[in-house]
């Protein structure tokens, strides 16, 4: 097994999530400070939009239109030049906060939904995956999900969800409708709740450790490859991108906010160099931002 270290990109955030490479850059969404940012590989930092219904999931439709998971209004909003659009009202069937989101190479939008104080059979039922298609069709297409967390697309057309307090990755096929088919086990962990995740050429996953200092890289069946320690740290979400698509953007906060000066900007993104890149949509997005 292959351990890395990590430098650090960019710092003083407030709660960093849903990392997207985008034409030669990093998007992430602050959660508490209620904006999105545009990270550039030398760590400039600029403002992109300001969504103060902490925005969640962030994901990019076909024509480079930005799409973003509002948590608190269950809506996912377009964010325009000048303005935000409503793009999909998800209040009726959303049971609890919008989180991650991921959008299919068709449009079609998928967007994790759980109720953070629901726990057992009952509770998990609940929890569910979302579905906005691009003719505007809404609907559930998975349930019974221990607190799913972050969302992947492969290469292959699966759908990969960080199943958080079940301990694993499930697995999904994305049928031609938009359904979710054959769900099965990807990954099981015995002693790590996985949250942002992303997946490289391979097939592999990329997964942040929830609640710990730790960053896998795990192949289909549980074997972990690589690991990334992050010491004093939280890992929360990760990212494939870079020019050849071999840097690995984690995100981060701080295990003990108060060992830092202002304690409500502990978040920061942290870069390391991986042997496989990205897949095969994220390496195309790199290659356009390097023109």
């Amino acid at each position: 097994m292959k351990t890395l270290k990590t430098s650090v990109l960019a710092s003083g955030f407030s709660r960093l999530k849903a990392p997207r490479w985008h034409l030669g850059a990093l998007w992430v969404s602050d959660v508490r400070a209620g904006k999105i940012f545009r990270i550039d590989l030398d760590g400039k930092v600029t403002i992109v939009a300001d969504v103060p219904d902490r925005p969640f999931g962030l994901g990019f439709l076909p024509d480079g239109s930005l799409l973003v998971a509002s948590m608190t209004q269950r809506l996912i909003l377009k964010l325009g030049a000048e303005k935000s659009a409503i793009h999909a009202d998800l209040t009726d069937l959303a049971t609890g906060y919008l989180r991650d989101l991921a959008i299919a190479r068709d449009g079609s939008a998928y967007v994790t939904s759980f109720d953070a104080d629901a726990t057992g059979p009952d509770g998990f039922a609940s929890a569910r995956v979302l579905l906005t298609m691009p003719d505007g069709n809404i609907r559930s297409v998975a349930d019974n999900i221990a607190h799913p967390n972050g969302l992947a697309i492969t290469s292959s057309h699966d759908l990969l969800v960080a199943e958080t307090l079940g301990n694993r990755l499930l697995g999904f096929k994305i049928d031609s409708d938009g359904e979710l088919l054959h769900r099965k086990v990807f990954a099981d962990f015995e002693a790590m709740s996985p949250l942002g995740i992303c997946g490289d050429a391979e097939g592999a996953v990329w997964a942040a450790a929830a609640r710990q200092s730790l960053f896998v890289r795990v192949q289909q069946g549980g074997r972990i490859t690589h690991r990334v320690h992050v010491p004093g740290r939280h890992a929360v979400a990760c990212q494939l991108g870079g020019q050849d698509g071999r840097t690995l953007f984690c995100l981060t906060v701080a295990a003990n906010p108060n060992d830092y000066p202002n304690r409500q900007q502990t978040a920061r993104v942290d870069i390391t160099t991986v042997d496989v890149p990205g897949a095969a949509s994220s390496i195309r997005l790199a290659e356009i931002g390097s023109h």
